[in-house]
């Protein structure tokens, strides 16, 4: 059988397709080739990578495109990667943005294995710009490098919203159209706050691409939003300066420069940088999340400022064709979202270049050093199977984000040959601006040696050493109004203050006191308390527990999925302090503090706060004790009672309900749930 590349027609034998004259191929083995998912056909084969493959399809009648992303045998004999292939149409849907590849359909083919139609994207990688700039040993040029980021940071931003973490950001999963518009792949590991089985980030803690990945994530400790925008400041690095901030020839030393080396300045690599576009970089790459953007549009609104005086051929979009002098280069279609209009940006505890590599004091590490080097060796040894290659070949992961292959680039229309930014900034308006209060000790110190943002030659200029952080200084408004890295400094912003009556973070003891026969109904019933000590109208809505033995007890010095040792977490809102404050206008952005948590294990007990949505599902206290759950189970599956599971408490739409886990090697041998209707 042969099939026709183009549209997917077949034919008994070899030749040329009737309906478009191309060439025709054997279908081989692969005998999805030809055939017919969905509204489509299988028309040729796109790419490959560790979860299954993506093909071209052609729908018969009016010749439109998608790619089909098909999971393989193997993996759709498991239930967590069927769950994970799934969880990607559910966060594009959910998200619904225009730089984010939009799912179309999902199902199972008649042999089982699922399938998502996604659209079918003509242009390449980003990986691919990179590597083609090393090749013309021409560099990309850093305002198409700023438009690129800050569209994608749109996007991510639009995630965020929903309360869904990327995890896996890498140039692979940012596919570039032939007109530079990104559009970011691959949510197949997407976090979904709160809404995955078993422990907060619990089975993200080996996933990734170890090159991109957060010092937390590296460490196996949770994740949020911000180490999305690190895994951005590895992009953003990588981008201007053609080399990753951080290499190795082990995984285990690649993921403790992460988790502990500074990276190196890109300025030294890159001399026409200017300065604040240097120290977006390094805020990204922070070690602390608590030090880096507070959000992506933060991020965004400094790589704008940061950029205002480069010239107009650094604007030129990033693609395959990019270029960096000569001929006048094609405008962006229009402005990234968050560049569209100013915003007024408040000023708050802010990081300087030279702050990123240290954790303040006070900060909470989350986990001991030598919890953390546990952590990491335990990845190392689990993980380095799949990512040897990626760290030893210093090359990209093979996972899914290569999967699509870059398709035949269509000659974009004629560009009007304008440049997308001026040379010089323009002025702004002489706006009286009433700055913010200052506060001793707590204000971005402002890099010393001025803040020119004139580009020289690089040929010219002797690498410049990182600005070295002056004492915090009261500047009035108008000083600094096209100053681009004090614009960088208010832009990074930082989370709001807390709302009025919230708690501070604090250590406290479980009455549990026998991490090894830990009894979990006692601890239950003591957190309840404590939270609503704490928060008086807290409201259970999640109980999550590890390392449950069949009469109830709890051994949390057994190794936990997230953390080197087992644990419990009990997770609350407050439906007082979910409300908006009617006196801020909508429209202006505010961060509500309404939920928290109680968790922790062998090393201690913290209360803090959890962020994220506040629509929560409430749930009563839990009626059955976990040796009754345990029964529950025993009944399906006697076999089992020499094991140790993960129990969870939730709503299932509004009813409360038990999830019994018991995994082996990560893979589920038991998924149940239960009614909470014991007596």
């Amino acid at each position: 059988m042969f099939v026709c590349p183009e549209c997917g027609a077949t034919q008994g034998g070899q030749g040329h397709c009737p309906a478009d004259g191309t060439q025709l191929f054997t279908v081989g083995e692969d005998l999805l080739l030809g055939q017919t998912i969905g509204a489509y056909r299988v028309a040729r084969l796109l790419g490959i990578g560790g979860m299954g493959r993506v093909y071209k399809g052609v729908h018969p009648t009016i010749g439109s495109r998608v790619a089909i992303k098909v999971l393989s045998r193997e993996c759709s004999d498991r239930r967590d990667l069927v769950e994970r292939f799934f969880a990607e149409a559910k966060s594009v849907n959910l998200i619904r943005h225009e730089s984010i590849v939009n799912v179309l359909d999902l199902a199972t083919l008649p042999d089982g294995r699922p399938y998502i139609i996604m659209e079918y994207l003509d242009g390449a990688p980003l990986s691919g710009a990179i590597e083609a700039s090393l090749h013309a040993r021409s560099p990309l040029p850093l305002g198409g490098v700023a438009r690129l980021a800050a569209e994608v940071l749109d996007a991510l931003g639009a995630a965020h919203g929903k309360g869904i973490v990327h995890r896996d950001l890498k140039p692979d999963n940012i596919y570039v159209a032939p007109s530079g518009r990104p559009k970011v792949l691959d949510f197949g590991i997407a976090k979904l706050t709160d809404n995955a089985p078993g422990t907060g980030t619990a089975t993200g803690s080996l996933l990734g691409t170890p090159h991109y990945m957060a010092p937390e994530q590296a460490a196996g400790r949770p994740v949020d939003l911000r180490a999305d925008l690190y895994a951005m400041g590895v992009i953003l690095f990588e981008c201007a300066t053609g080399q990753k901030p951080f290499t190795a020839d082990s995984l285990f030393e690649l993921l403790r420069k992460h988790v502990e080396a500074p990276p190196p300045h890109p300025r030294m690599l890159r001399p026409d940088m200017p300065p604040a576009f240097e120290q977006v970089i390094l805020i990204a790459l922070a070690k602390a999340p608590e030090q880096r953007f507070a959000s992506a549009q933060a991020m965004s609104l400094a790589l704008q400022h940061a950029t205002q005086g480069l010239p107009p051929e650094s604007w030129a979009p990033i693609t395959l064709q990019t270029r960096t002098s000569g001929t006048p280069t094609p405008s962006w279609p229009s402005q990234p979202p968050s560049w569209a209009e100013k915003k007024p940006v408040g000023h708050q505890t802010t990081v300087s270049a030279g702050q990123v590599t240290a954790t303040p004091k006070g900060t909470k590490s989350g986990g001991s050093k030598k919890g953390v080097w546990l952590a990491l060796l335990a990845i190392a040894l689990v993980g380095g199977g799949i990512t040897a290659a990626v760290v030893a070949g210093g090359g990209e992961s093979s996972g899914e984000g290569e999967t699509v292959a870059a398709a035949e680039p269509e000659t974009a229309d004629d560009p009007t040959p304008a440049p997308a930014a001026p040379a010089t900034p323009t002025p702004a308006a002489k706006t009286p601006v009433t700055p913010p209060p200052v506060v001793a000790g707590t204000n971005a110190p402002k890099p010393a040696g001025g803040t020119s943002t004139t580009t020289t030659t690089p040929a010219k200029a002797p690498p410049t050493p990182p600005p070295t952080p002056a004492k915090p200084v009261v500047v009035e408004a108008e000083d600094t109004a096209d100053d681009p890295t004090a614009a960088v400094e208010r832009a990074m912003g930082g989370d709001p203050p807390p709302a009025t009556g919230w708690f501070k973070r604090r250590d406290v003891s479980s009455p549990s006191k026998d991490y090894k026969k830990f009894d979990v109904d006692k601890h239950i019933a003591w957190a309840i308390a404590e939270a609503k000590r704490t928060v008086p109208d807290a409201q259970l809505f999640r109980i999550d527990i590890e390392n449950v033995f069949p009469d109830g007890h709890a051994d949390l010095t057994l190794p936990g999925f997230a953390y080197k040792y087992g644990g419990i977490d009990l997770r609350f809102i407050s439906p007082s302090h979910s409300k908006r404050d009617p006196k801020v206008p909508r429209g202006v952005r505010v961060e509500v503090m309404c939920s928290l948590r109680i968790d922790g294990g062998p090393e201690g007990f913290e209360i803090r706060d959890l962020g994220g949505d506040c629509d929560e599902v409430i749930v009563p206290p839990p009626k059955c004790k976990l040796s009754q759950v345990w029964k529950k189970a025993l009944a399906k599956h006697p076999d089992m009672a020499d094991a140790v599971a993960s129990i969870d408490y939730r709503a299932q739409g509004k009813r409360p309900m038990w999830w019994f886990t018991i995994y082996d090697n990560r893979k589920s041998l038991v998924s149940e749930t239960y009614p909470d209707d014991c007596n």
